[in-house]
């Protein structure tokens, strides 16, 4: 079979989100919630108001970094039993394709989650306006406001180097997410399980390597230290794809 052809794998994204449309509601929804939640009431608890906006602006932005570092994790998520897992092996498409469209999982609910802050945002100016509050604003223009603010704090020549570095170990994150998404067998938890492994793989590398013999780490933005986990979030994705291929539908705990 050709691991990738146009017309089948359009056909596995139609089932797909015609399979799945209750768990991108249901997603929607609580963010959407979660989001309005907070916009209201923040302000309000707070006695300066600002620092109710400011809250919400960390909330917003942890909701969509945990989305897109934790997202490759999402894969199964809308898959509640085994049965689930039995109808995506069986359909007609290849390995490659199916892998590809579980994994886009999480970038189908960026646009769900953007589409959610601006209905929460526009809903909680409607609210705060109707009853009165006068210190009122959209979120989008504090957010902007704050993010633009907290970037012109750093100086000119650092900022090209730390975006660099923030993105190389965001990805490198991610790609751990993506293996402990097929190699724990646990639906809902293996983003857990994941952090569990990388929490004492820090503590090991720690311990083992004091930080003068290791004078650049990725905290240095160092550009080949870069390129080193560079290869090794490629080298994850690789894995995952592996462990994907020889998914059983009957097991324990890992997918091997």
């Amino acid at each position: 079979m050709i691991q990738f052809n146009f017309n089948r794998f359009g056909k596995l994204v139609r089932w797909s989100l015609t399979y799945d449309k209750r768990y991108y509601v249901k997603s929607f929804l609580q963010i959407f919630v979660i989001m309005l939640f907070g916009f209201l009431f923040f302000p309000i608890l707070n006695k300066h108001h600002a620092a109710g906006y400011l809250m919400n602006c960390i909330m917003v932005i942890a909701i969509f970094l945990v989305t897109i570092v934790l997202g490759s994790s999402f894969m199964f998520y809308s898959m509640e039993n085994k049965h689930d897992r039995q109808n995506l092996m069986m359909l007609p498409a290849s390995n490659l394709e199916k892998y590809l469209m579980r994994y886009a999982t999480w970038i189908l609910l960026i646009p769900l989650y953007l589409v959610a802050f601006f209905a929460a945002d526009l809903l909680q100016y409607v609210i705060h306006w109707v009853l009165g509050h006068d210190y009122v604003v959209f979120m989008t223009s504090v957010l902007k406001d704050n993010v633009s603010d907290g970037w012109n704090t750093i100086p000119q020549y650092s900022q090209q180097q730390l975006a660099r570095g923030l993105v190389i170990l965001a990805l490198w994150l991610h790609s751990f997410y993506a293996l402990g998404a097929n190699f724990f067998r646990s639906r809902k938890f293996n983003w857990l399980l994941t952090t569990l492994v990388l929490i004492v793989g820090f503590t090991f590398l720690t311990v083992s390597f004091t930080w003068g013999c290791v004078n650049a780490t990725w905290w240095n933005y160092n550009r080949y230290f870069n390129w080193l986990f560079l290869i090794w979030a490629l080298l994850n994705f690789l894995l995952s794809y592996m462990l994907f291929c020889r998914t059983q539908v009957i097991g324990k705990y890992v997918n091997v």
